[in-house]
């Protein structure tokens, strides 16, 4: 006899099964990290300082 608290797996779809939805939710968070991270890097972004030799200050 099956204990009654026991869930019959095998006639489940794939989309019910809960360790599936907790083992796409680690790639999925990593790369919604990314993606947040690339736009704070995005919005912080420092100004390019172009250095200037001698020869190039006296031309302006």
């Amino acid at each position: 006899m099956k204990n009654s608290k026991q869930k019959n797996y095998k006639n489940l779809p794939w989309y019910k099964y809960p360790w599936l939805w907790f083992v796409i939710s680690l790639p999925a968070s990593a790369v919604v990290a990314g993606l947040i991270t690339v736009y704070i890097a995005q919005q912080n972004a420092p100004q390019v300082i172009i250095k200037q030799n001698k020869f190039q200050i006296e031309k302006d």
